[in-house]
């Protein structure tokens, strides 16, 4: 089972495995990362990756747990967390998935968990369920605002903030992937627009992005 105490103080060996089985495998995938790539990336010998870890599927449930507690602490401590009003912090979500991404400077380097999802889900169940978990946190943690939201400013409104919840993680990681094939964020930031647009059609609000006024 893939549990958060698998990576909690790690020591600094194993942080930097797991840190270089994160780059690695969100670069280029389970499949084709190998032990040596990870030992290389990380400066550590074979011996030192196997005193710490049995096989490259026990690196890669460490490298999960990595990858989704840093994206954790990421959005708990963005800017938008701060904006009083839930339906600022609905739109200021999705300014900050933009610039977190790279904005348009840089392109994506995808989702681990997205990537994992793909390659892993009808061979590893264990894994099937870890990225499972992680795309119903990340909605859950939207819906919440969502919900307050429809409640303070459309709370006739016939939509399920579950739903809409849902919704934003399907783009946001269909997204990820079509940005990385045309090797550009334009895609990504399109989508997202495109999302803004059908929320403030649910809200019947006219917002251009986080904390500024309606019209």
């Amino acid at each position: 089972m893939i549990t958060p105490a698998q990576t909690v103080e790690l020591p600094e060996t194993k942080r930097k495995l797991v840190d270089a089985g994160v780059k690695l495998m969100r670069a280029q995938g389970y499949h084709a990362t190998t032990v040596d790539d990870i030992c290389s990336a990380a400066g550590v010998t074979k011996g030192g990756f196997f005193h710490y870890f049995k096989s490259k599927e026990d690196i890669a449930k460490a490298a999960v747990l990595r990858f989704r507690e840093g994206k954790s602490r990421e959005f708990q401590d963005a800017p938008f967390r701060k904006l009083a009003d839930p339906l600022d912090r609905v739109f200021g979500r999705l300014d900050f998935v933009k610039e977190a991404t790279g904005g348009m400077a840089r392109v994506t380097k995808g989702c681990l968990i997205g990537m994992f999802a793909q390659e892993l889900s009808f061979t590893h169940p264990e894994f099937r369920s870890a990225c499972q978990d992680s795309f119903s946190r990340m909605a859950r943690d939207f819906e919440k605002d969502i919900a307050e939201a429809k409640a303070l400013h459309a709370p006739k409104a016939e939509f399920d903030p579950k739903n809409v919840a849902m919704l934003y993680v399907y783009i946001v990681q269909g997204s990820l992937m079509l940005a990385k094939t045309s090797e550009t964020n334009a895609v990504l930031h399109e989508n997202i627009e495109q999302f803004r647009r059908y929320l403030q059609c649910l809200f019947g609000q006219s917002r251009r992005s986080s904390g500024k006024s309606r019209k």
